[in-house]
Protein backbone atom coordinates (compact mmCIF):
# COMPACT_ATOMS: atom_id res chain seq x y z
CA UNK A 1 0.00 0.00 0.00
CA UNK A 2 1.56 3.28 -1.01
CA UNK A 3 0.69 7.18 0.61
CA UNK A 4 -0.91 9.10 -2.23
CA UNK A 5 0.97 12.15 -0.95
CA UNK A 6 4.47 11.07 -0.35
CA UNK A 7 4.88 7.94 -2.09
CA UNK A 8 5.85 6.76 0.93
CA UNK A 9 4.95 2.56 1.32
CA UNK A 10 2.71 1.81 4.21
CA UNK A 11 1.47 -1.47 5.12
CA UNK A 12 -2.10 -2.33 4.94
CA UNK A 13 -5.06 -0.86 7.36
CA UNK A 14 -3.49 2.32 8.36
CA UNK A 15 -5.88 5.16 8.35
CA UNK A 16 -3.08 8.17 8.97
CA UNK A 17 0.17 7.81 6.76
CA UNK A 18 3.41 8.28 9.17
CA UNK A 19 5.45 10.17 7.06
CA UNK A 20 3.52 12.76 5.75
CA UNK A 21 0.42 12.59 8.19
CA UNK A 22 -1.92 12.34 5.37
CA UNK A 23 -5.35 10.71 5.87
CA UNK A 24 -5.64 7.47 3.48
CA UNK A 25 -8.89 7.52 1.52
CA UNK A 26 -10.33 4.23 0.23
CA UNK A 27 -10.83 4.58 -4.13
CA UNK A 28 -13.69 3.25 -5.43
CA UNK A 29 -14.14 0.26 -8.54
CA UNK A 30 -14.10 3.65 -11.19
CA UNK A 31 -11.76 6.30 -11.06
CA UNK A 32 -9.74 8.41 -12.99
CA UNK A 33 -6.10 7.40 -13.93
CA UNK A 34 -3.31 9.34 -15.62
CA UNK A 35 -0.08 8.18 -17.41
CA UNK A 36 2.98 8.18 -16.12
CA UNK A 37 5.64 10.23 -18.32
CA UNK A 38 8.68 8.10 -16.66
CA UNK A 39 7.43 4.35 -17.13
CA UNK A 40 4.33 4.86 -19.03
CA UNK A 41 2.33 3.44 -16.32
CA UNK A 42 -1.32 4.25 -15.92
CA UNK A 43 -1.47 5.25 -12.09
CA UNK A 44 -4.50 6.82 -10.25
CA UNK A 45 -5.22 10.75 -10.88
CA UNK A 46 -4.99 11.81 -7.02
CA UNK A 47 -1.22 10.37 -6.97
CA UNK A 48 1.38 12.90 -6.55
CA UNK A 49 4.47 10.26 -7.08
CA UNK A 50 4.27 7.24 -9.55
CA UNK A 51 3.87 3.89 -7.01
CA UNK A 52 5.80 2.08 -9.92
CA UNK A 53 9.21 3.75 -10.68
CA UNK A 54 8.29 6.79 -7.95
CA UNK A 55 9.17 9.82 -10.82
CA UNK A 56 6.65 12.99 -9.86
CA UNK A 57 3.28 12.74 -11.91
CA UNK A 58 2.70 15.93 -13.82
CA UNK A 59 -0.64 17.05 -14.55
CA UNK A 60 -2.62 18.41 -17.86
CA UNK A 61 -2.88 21.60 -18.78
CA UNK A 62 -6.26 20.61 -20.92
CA UNK A 63 -9.02 20.72 -18.15
CA UNK A 64 -7.58 24.13 -16.28
CA UNK A 65 -7.42 25.39 -19.76
CA UNK A 66 -10.97 24.20 -21.02
CA UNK A 67 -12.90 25.17 -17.98
CA UNK A 68 -11.51 29.04 -18.11
CA UNK A 69 -12.50 29.09 -22.13
CA UNK A 70 -16.23 28.23 -20.64
CA UNK A 71 -16.56 30.64 -18.05
CA UNK A 72 -15.18 33.19 -20.22
CA UNK A 73 -17.42 32.64 -23.07
CA UNK A 74 -20.23 32.75 -20.24
CA UNK A 75 -19.16 35.85 -18.60
CA UNK A 76 -19.29 37.10 -22.87
CA UNK A 77 -22.57 36.14 -23.58
CA UNK A 78 -24.09 37.49 -20.44
CA UNK A 79 -22.33 40.57 -21.15
CA UNK A 80 -23.80 41.16 -24.74
CA UNK A 81 -27.34 39.67 -23.54
CA UNK A 82 -27.05 42.80 -20.65
CA UNK A 83 -25.54 45.95 -21.84
CA UNK A 84 -26.51 45.39 -26.64
CA UNK A 85 -29.65 43.89 -26.59
CA UNK A 86 -32.43 46.60 -26.26
CA UNK A 87 -34.91 44.59 -24.24
CA UNK A 88 -37.66 47.84 -23.79
CA UNK A 89 -37.97 48.34 -27.39
CA UNK A 90 -38.57 44.27 -27.68
CA UNK A 91 -41.02 44.49 -25.13
CA UNK A 92 -42.79 47.72 -26.51
CA UNK A 93 -42.76 46.06 -30.26
CA UNK A 94 -44.34 42.49 -28.57
CA UNK A 95 -46.21 44.31 -26.80
CA UNK A 96 -48.13 46.38 -29.93
CA UNK A 97 -48.64 43.17 -32.35
CA UNK A 98 -52.27 42.19 -32.40
CA UNK A 99 -53.65 38.98 -33.31
CA UNK A 100 -55.87 38.97 -36.31
CA UNK A 101 -59.94 38.26 -35.17
CA UNK A 102 -61.43 35.41 -36.76
CA UNK A 103 -64.33 35.83 -39.06
CA UNK A 104 -66.99 33.22 -39.56
CA UNK A 105 -68.80 33.42 -42.52
CA UNK A 106 -72.57 32.87 -43.29
CA UNK A 107 -72.93 29.32 -45.33
CA UNK A 108 -76.25 29.10 -47.29
CA UNK A 109 -78.58 26.64 -45.60
CA UNK A 110 -80.84 24.55 -48.39
CA UNK A 111 -84.54 23.87 -48.01
CA UNK A 112 -85.66 20.36 -48.88
CA UNK A 113 -88.44 20.04 -51.39
CA UNK A 114 -91.21 17.76 -50.50
CA UNK A 115 -91.31 15.33 -53.44
CA UNK A 116 -95.20 13.63 -53.75
CA UNK A 117 -95.22 10.18 -53.41
CA UNK A 118 -97.70 7.36 -54.86
CA UNK A 119 -100.52 5.88 -52.66
CA UNK A 120 -100.16 1.99 -53.07
CA UNK A 121 -102.94 -0.40 -54.07
CA UNK A 122 -104.52 -2.16 -51.32
CA UNK A 123 -104.70 -5.84 -52.52
CA UNK A 124 -106.44 -8.82 -50.65
CA UNK A 125 -104.07 -11.95 -49.64
CA UNK A 126 -106.05 -15.09 -49.19
CA UNK A 127 -106.01 -16.31 -45.74
CA UNK A 128 -104.11 -19.61 -44.39
CA UNK A 129 -105.97 -22.18 -42.56
CA UNK A 130 -104.10 -23.15 -39.82
CA UNK A 131 -103.76 -27.55 -39.59
CA UNK A 132 -102.83 -29.13 -36.67
CA UNK A 133 -99.90 -31.39 -36.37
CA UNK A 134 -99.28 -33.87 -33.25
CA UNK A 135 -95.97 -33.36 -31.69
CA UNK A 136 -94.18 -36.04 -29.72
CA UNK A 137 -93.54 -35.44 -26.38
CA UNK A 138 -89.54 -34.51 -25.79
CA UNK A 139 -87.81 -36.17 -22.54
CA UNK A 140 -85.97 -34.02 -20.25
CA UNK A 141 -82.45 -35.20 -20.01
CA UNK A 142 -81.21 -35.76 -15.93
CA UNK A 143 -77.89 -34.56 -14.86
CA UNK A 144 -76.05 -36.80 -12.81
CA UNK A 145 -75.07 -36.03 -9.33
CA UNK A 146 -72.57 -33.95 -8.34
CA UNK A 147 -69.19 -35.47 -7.36
CA UNK A 148 -67.12 -34.26 -4.34
CA UNK A 149 -63.90 -32.51 -5.30
CA UNK A 150 -60.68 -33.13 -3.77
CA UNK A 151 -58.93 -30.11 -2.53
CA UNK A 152 -55.32 -30.36 -2.59
CA UNK A 153 -53.04 -29.77 1.03
CA UNK A 154 -50.97 -26.45 1.37
CA UNK A 155 -47.75 -27.71 0.60
CA UNK A 156 -44.87 -26.45 3.11
CA UNK A 157 -41.87 -24.21 1.62
CA UNK A 158 -38.76 -25.96 2.87
CA UNK A 159 -35.90 -24.16 4.84
CA UNK A 160 -32.38 -23.91 4.02
CA UNK A 161 -30.39 -26.09 6.83
CA UNK A 162 -27.76 -23.81 7.17
CA UNK A 163 -27.58 -19.98 7.88
CA UNK A 164 -25.37 -17.76 5.45
CA UNK A 165 -22.15 -17.28 6.54
CA UNK A 166 -20.49 -14.10 7.38
CA UNK A 167 -17.87 -12.44 6.10
CA UNK A 168 -15.03 -11.32 8.17
CA UNK A 169 -12.50 -9.47 6.20
CA UNK A 170 -10.86 -8.34 3.97
CA UNK A 171 -13.00 -4.75 4.41
CA UNK A 172 -15.14 -4.40 1.44
CA UNK A 173 -13.42 -2.38 -1.25
CA UNK A 174 -10.18 -2.88 0.86
CA UNK A 175 -6.63 -2.47 -1.60
CA UNK A 176 -3.50 -4.52 -1.90
CA UNK A 177 -0.56 -3.37 -3.90
CA UNK A 178 1.91 -5.64 -5.23
CA UNK A 179 2.14 -9.40 -6.65
CA UNK A 180 3.61 -11.16 -3.03
CA UNK A 181 0.80 -9.35 -1.19
CA UNK A 182 -0.72 -12.04 1.32
CA UNK A 183 -4.78 -11.85 0.76
CA UNK A 184 -6.46 -14.13 3.41
CA UNK A 185 -10.25 -14.14 2.98
CA UNK A 186 -12.19 -15.42 5.88
CA UNK A 187 -15.70 -15.77 7.23
CA UNK A 188 -17.38 -17.35 10.57
CA UNK A 189 -18.30 -20.58 10.44
CA UNK A 190 -21.86 -21.57 9.54
CA UNK A 191 -22.42 -25.00 11.54
CA UNK A 192 -21.26 -28.29 11.88
CA UNK A 193 -20.00 -29.82 8.13
CA UNK A 194 -21.03 -33.41 7.29
CA UNK A 195 -18.51 -34.98 5.13
CA UNK A 196 -19.96 -34.51 1.57
CA UNK A 197 -20.68 -30.88 2.59
CA UNK A 198 -18.35 -27.85 1.79
CA UNK A 199 -18.00 -24.12 2.24
CA UNK A 200 -17.95 -23.00 -1.88
CA UNK A 201 -15.90 -19.58 -1.87
CA UNK A 202 -16.15 -18.44 -5.26
CA UNK A 203 -14.08 -15.76 -7.00
CA UNK A 204 -14.67 -13.80 -9.71
CA UNK A 205 -12.33 -11.15 -11.69
CA UNK A 206 -12.14 -9.33 -15.32
CA UNK A 207 -9.30 -10.45 -17.74
CA UNK A 208 -9.11 -8.72 -21.14
CA UNK A 209 -12.84 -7.55 -21.02
CA UNK A 210 -13.99 -11.24 -20.42
CA UNK A 211 -14.97 -12.60 -16.30
CA UNK A 212 -12.91 -15.67 -14.88
CA UNK A 213 -14.10 -17.53 -12.28
CA UNK A 214 -11.83 -18.94 -9.21
CA UNK A 215 -12.41 -20.15 -5.45
CA UNK A 216 -12.22 -23.46 -3.61
CA UNK A 217 -14.56 -25.80 -1.92
CA UNK A 218 -12.93 -26.09 1.68
CA UNK A 219 -13.61 -27.32 5.20
CA UNK A 220 -11.66 -24.36 6.86
CA UNK A 221 -13.00 -21.09 7.12
CA UNK A 222 -10.52 -19.02 5.55
CA UNK A 223 -8.53 -19.38 2.25
CA UNK A 224 -5.55 -17.21 0.95
CA UNK A 225 -5.46 -16.26 -2.52
CA UNK A 226 -2.94 -17.48 -4.96
CA UNK A 227 -0.53 -14.62 -5.71
CA UNK A 228 -0.48 -16.06 -9.70
CA UNK A 229 -3.73 -14.61 -10.00
CA UNK A 230 -2.22 -11.23 -9.63
CA UNK A 231 -0.45 -11.52 -13.26
CA UNK A 232 -3.66 -12.64 -14.90
CA UNK A 233 -5.80 -9.86 -14.83
CA UNK A 234 -5.57 -6.70 -17.08
CA UNK A 235 -3.96 -3.30 -16.37
CA UNK A 236 -6.86 -1.37 -15.73
CA UNK A 237 -9.12 -4.80 -13.90
CA UNK A 238 -7.87 -4.74 -10.55
CA UNK A 239 -11.29 -5.51 -8.61
CA UNK A 240 -12.01 -9.38 -7.52
CA UNK A 241 -15.48 -10.28 -6.48
CA UNK A 242 -16.21 -12.91 -3.55
CA UNK A 243 -18.81 -14.90 -1.56
CA UNK A 244 -19.22 -18.06 0.00
CA UNK A 245 -21.81 -20.36 0.05
CA UNK A 246 -22.58 -23.54 2.04
CA UNK A 247 -22.95 -26.80 -0.76
CA UNK A 248 -23.62 -30.42 -0.85
CA UNK A 249 -21.43 -32.43 -2.65
CA UNK A 250 -23.73 -34.34 -5.31
CA UNK A 251 -20.83 -35.69 -8.04
CA UNK A 252 -17.51 -34.50 -9.64
CA UNK A 253 -17.31 -32.96 -12.45
CA UNK A 254 -15.27 -34.20 -15.91
CA UNK A 255 -12.77 -31.84 -15.19
CA UNK A 256 -12.22 -32.97 -11.79
CA UNK A 257 -14.12 -30.36 -9.99
CA UNK A 258 -16.84 -31.03 -7.78
CA UNK A 259 -20.61 -30.00 -8.21
CA UNK A 260 -23.74 -30.06 -6.12
CA UNK A 261 -26.69 -28.41 -4.31
CA UNK A 262 -26.46 -25.20 -2.21
CA UNK A 263 -27.68 -25.58 1.47
CA UNK A 264 -27.59 -21.91 2.58
CA UNK A 265 -29.47 -19.12 0.93
CA UNK A 266 -26.88 -16.64 -0.94
CA UNK A 267 -25.01 -14.00 0.95
CA UNK A 268 -23.05 -11.05 0.70
CA UNK A 269 -20.59 -9.65 -1.96
CA UNK A 270 -17.38 -8.55 -1.40
CA UNK A 271 -14.78 -6.46 -3.30
CA UNK A 272 -11.13 -6.05 -2.98
CA UNK A 273 -8.60 -4.02 -5.21
CA UNK A 274 -4.86 -5.92 -6.11
CA UNK A 275 -3.01 -2.92 -7.71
Amino acid sequence: MWCRTCGAELRSGLRVCPECGATLRRSRLLRRTLRCRACQARVPSDLSICPYCGAALKRSWRTPFLTLAMLATLLTVAYLLINYVPWAELRALLGGVRLPSTVFLATPTFTPTSTPTRTPTLTLTPTPTLTQTPVPPTQTPTSPPPTATHTPAPTSTPTAPFSTPRLLGPENEAEFYGGGSQIKLSWEPAGMLAEDEWYALSLRFLAGGVTHYGGTWTKETSWIVPCELHSRTGQFERAFQWDVTVMKQAGTKPGGGREGAPLSPPGETRTFFWY
